[in-house]
């Protein structure tokens, strides 16, 4: 089957597409016996994330490998085929007023096995964690195309090598997510959220976080609209109680609590994709969450930006006329380019200079994939 995408500015020779997890072992296996180059890719949503690979001959899609495999409501588990859309397993998980609470800029498109390899969260990792703390057993295909498994159907499992972690944000160069086990939470009786007119680096903001009283959900610095927008969830009287709260506090500093109805939160969901998946160059940025709020202070002033200051994470967008220059100038080491023009990606490297756990990250890849066929060159370093 072809089918034309481009990988970080490579384009696959070929696209195939196996109807189920049996085939695609069969396939990566065939792929890795014949020397050829391949690449692992979903719905699609995070295709320009990392650096141009050296090659690749051919990509596999997961997208038809899309079936529920388990689900224990009871037991709020449930295990499901890694090219299912998040917005399909939304639906499976509502039937039974349950939620997975990942977070990713286009729900419709992108891929539960695409949101693990890529290590995705949003405002919601404040209350919930990352992937990381969600996902609790995988299953993949090795380079060789062999079929690997890593811990359980059960939230403790502590047993061996923690495989399902180390397959989190590894963007498909140790291998094909085939399918993951998460445990799943209850859906909230009522959701309530506010914008509050001020900064993460307001004696405000720290009071909300320093104050047990309350316990947001979700917190998010809307830029454009010069406020943080601070989610509430749970049992309805628990949540009026908060909110109370917080409007007292508010009142104490001076500060303006607005209300925010579904046309609103759906205005602020469509900006926050907007940040996340436009933009000829995207970026985050990491600092310690403390105080004030993690931004590149970027000298261009057509960027665009979302702040999640409780983890230390702003992600930022920007138009293609920004210069290659001003960007590289800015660089840090806590900077990661998640997309950008294909006339930068000579002069930019996506992860900037490897962690100081290289060596070991190398080790890994070695082991995996000893012939440097799985991705090529995508990852940190150039793994």
């Amino acid at each position: 089957m072809n089918q034309t995408l481009s990988i970080a500015g490579v384009t696959p020779e070929r696209t195939l597409v196996p109807a189920d997890r049996v085939e695609l072992a069969a396939i990566v296996r065939d792929l890795y016996a014949a020397g050829r180059t391949f690449a692992f890719v979903g719905g699609g949503t995070e295709l320009e994330l990392g650096n141009q690979p050296r090659a690749i001959d051919t990509a596999v899609r997961t997208t038809a490998l899309d079936r529920v495999i388990d689900y224990s409501p009871e037991d709020q588990t449930i295990t499901v085929e890694a090219g299912m859309r998040v917005a399909a397993l939304d639906d499976v998980l509502a039937q039974h007023d349950q939620l997975l609470p990942i977070d990713v800029g286009d729900r419709n498109n992108a891929t539960i096995g695409g949101a693990i390899a890529t290590n995705a969260f949003g405002a919601r990792r404040h209350r919930y964690g990352s992937i990381k703390d969600l996902i609790v057993g995988i299953e993949f295909v090795r380079p060789d195309g062999v079929i690997a498994h890593g811990g359980g159907k059960v939230v403790k499992n502590v047993a061996g090598f923690d495989l399902p972690k180390l397959m989190v944000g590894s963007l498909g160069t140790l291998g094909g997510i085939a399918s993951a086990t998460f445990r799943v939470f209850p859906k909230p009786a009522a959701t309530r959220a506010v914008l509050a007119r001020t900064s993460p680096a307001s004696g405000f903001f720290d009071a909300c976080m320093d104050d047990r009283s309350l316990e947001p959900i979700a917190v998010a610095h809307h830029l454009a609209q010069g406020g943080i927008m601070l989610t509430f969830a749970g049992l309805a009287a628990s949540v009026e109680q908060q909110l109370a709260h917080l409007a007292t506090l508010a009142s104490t500093h001076a500060v303006t609590i607005d209300a925010l109805d579904s046309g609103a939160l759906e205005r602020f969901t469509a900006a926050e994709s907007e940040i996340r998946c436009s933009g000829a160059w995207r970026w985050t940025v990491s600092t310690n969450p403390v105080g004030a709020r993690a931004s590149l202070a970027s000298p261009v002033a057509t960027t665009a930006e979302i702040g999640y200051p409780t983890f230390g994470v702003t992600l930022v967008s920007a138009a293609d006329d920004v210069s290659i220059e001003a960007l590289a100038a800015e660089r840090g080491p806590a900077i990661v380019f998640r997309a950008m023009p294909q006339r930068a990606r000579a002069r930019i490297d996506a992860w900037g200079e490897p962690p100081a756990s290289f060596p070991l990250m190398r080790a890994l890849k070695f082991n995996f994939d000893p012939k440097g066929l799985c991705n090529p060159g995508r990852f940190v370093g150039g793994l």
